[in-house]
């Protein structure tokens, strides 16, 4: 890796990635090789998966395409210098704030959305005038090598992947980088921070955590069933914002339920006359056959209303029922399809015990009455109201964590900011100045100087 990071240095000090010309074009290219390869994507999210093709170019590829989009048409604005204004003790003067890109950039995606978590913040860090070393997860291997394949087109030296390399794997976080962003895990978030650390390395980091829906009283039951399953249960539940547990206010919790249980027969059953009552072909498998054990273990003395059963790499979509706050199950970010079921009869109970765990990534709320109170009360990286996961589809809004659960954020323009540094130039008159700051300092300066400042 060492050697790959030189070359990518070298070349971007040659100044070839800067000009507006280059930039664009690289973004277009990369947009029609998705273009070119989207048939293999799918049948490599089906081989690694077992996802639907929806799913695929709804949560993969359309999420991707759309944010290269926004940076195609905004691109020129976005890279021109922006004129601000000065005061005046400057006098006369002009400022300016100047993007630059940083330089040689890691990305590391994640395996749960492999392709757009990697191709994503990747285009971002080629729109800002950066080179990019793109590491792919090992754990989606038909995936990672069409977008190997895919990228293999550019120069190493400006795009470089690498997912099936032991050796890059175990060199990639002793690298000096101009700037990092790490999508994954938190306890692998803080290994590279600890590695990092003596090269003070700008990063940003998207994690994840244990994301609360709440459902009041006043919530529509039928609406707020249906959107809570559907952001559950999506991708398996391998979701970083994704609904982690349900706290009900208690007296709507049975109807609830029987909404979320109907709505998990609908969505992810067979339907019809037959006796037997199977999983959909198209429901996505879970990552490694261990991420299934994990899971199961949680089912283990647990009030199982639905589910718990599990074949090969596939888990059925599964409901814990009277689920407590120290039960195994909420120790830990579950990242699959069980969903614990939890009351509450007092909201400033449930908030307290919210601030006593750490900042989630997302956090959920259905109702109207407590809905300005949660907001405000409760930190969290970004949410909605009546909704799940659906906030993230924003390009206006960013998306990012605080706390356990990330530092950063990106999306639309904040993609582009992420992977830019803002340099401020003051631009002085080379002739003409105010002499305040100079010697002598005379009781009227001394004057002039407390009446700016208001003292």
């Amino acid at each position: 890796m060492e050697e790959i990071i030189k070359r990518q240095r070298e070349y971007f000090n040659t100044g070839a990635t800067l000009n507006y010309k280059f930039r664009i074009n690289q973004l277009k290219c990369i947009k029609n090789l998705i273009t070119e390869y989207q048939s293999d994507i799918v049948e490599a999210f089906g081989k690694d998966y077992n996802k639907c093709e929806f799913d695929v170019y709804s949560t993969e590829i359309g999420m991707t395409v759309h944010e290269l989009d926004y940076l195609i048409s905004h691109l020129k604005s976005l890279m021109r210098p922006k004129r601000k204004c000065t005061s005046v003790i400057n006098f006369p003067s002009k400022g300016y704030i100047v993007p630059e890109p940083y330089g040689v950039v890691l990305v590391v995606a994640p395996w749960n959305y492999p392709f757009q978590l990697s191709i994503l913040p990747m285009i971002g860090a080629i729109a800002a005038g950066n080179t990019v070393i793109l590491k792919l997860s090992a754990n989606t291997p038909n995936i990672s090598a069409v977008i190997s394949s895919m990228l293999s087109s550019f120069p190493q030296e400006y795009i470089y992947t690498t997912w099936d390399n032991l050796s890059e794997r175990e060199q990639l976080f002793e690298g000096k980088y101009d700037y990092i962003f790490y999508t994954g895990s938190t306890g692998v978030a803080r290994t590279l921070m600890e590695k990092q650390g003596r090269n003070i390395v700008p990063v940003t980091l998207e994690l994840g955590g244990k994301s609360p829906c709440i459902i009041d009283r006043d919530a529509n039951i039928d609406k707020s069933a249906k959107r809570v399953v559907w952001g559950k249960f999506l991708n398996a539940g391998q979701t970083c914002v994704a609904p982690d547990y349900v706290v009900i206010e208690r007296s709507i919790k049975e109807k609830w339920l029987e909404s979320a249980l109907y709505y998990i027969d609908y969505f992810y059953y067979e339907q019809g006359t037959d006796a037997v009552r199977r999983l959909k072909e198209d429901f996505p498998w879970l990552v490694t056959r261990k991420s299934v054990d994990r899971l199961l273990d949680f089912c283990n003395n647990a009030m199982v209303l639905c589910g718990g059963r599990a074949a090969g790499r596939l888990m059925e979509p599964t409901i814990i029922n009277d689920v407590s706050f120290d039960d195994p199950v909420m120790k830990e970010e579950i990242f699959g399809p069980v969903l614990p079921i939890l009351t509450f009869d007092d909201i400033d109970d449930m908030t307290r015990q919210f601030h006593s765990m750490e900042k989630p990534l997302a956090l959920y709320y259905f109702g109207r009455r407590n809905r300005d109170r949660i907001i405000s009360s409760c930190s969290f990286g970004g949410g909605c109201v009546n909704d799940t996961i659906m906030h993230l589809t924003e390009q206006n809004m960013p998306f990012g964590g605080v706390g356990h659960s990330g530092m950063g954020s990106y999306h639309g323009r904040k993609t582009f900011d992420t992977f830019t540094h803002y340099k401020s130039v003051l631009s002085k008159n080379a002739l003409y100045e105010l002499s305040l700051k100079y010697q002598p300092y005379t009781p009227f300066k001394l004057k002039l100087t407390k009446k700016y400042f208001g003292l």
